[in-house]
């Protein structure tokens, strides 16, 4: 469940905050204040969607629920 769940959360769309493109979560970079950025905007403090994925808390992500939608 874990996997598929994380798997499901990677194909969020979100736009870059430098650029406003809209990219896959899982091909993000994530920032100090929380913001996703491409890798065209990102700079050398930023974490790649695989290395932040491993502290998520699956259980609080709403593709862990049953009923969520798409």
């Amino acid at each position: 469940m874990t996997d598929e769940t994380l798997a499901d959360y990677a194909k969020r769309v979100q736009r870059c905050f430098g650029c406003f493109v809209a990219y896959y979560i899982k091909d993000m970079y994530l920032g100090e204040d929380a913001s996703f950025f491409c890798e065209h905007c990102k700079d050398n403090s930023m974490f790649h969607f695989e290395d932040f994925s491993k502290l998520v808390d699956v259980s609080k992500l709403r593709e862990s629920t049953e009923d969520h939608h798409h």
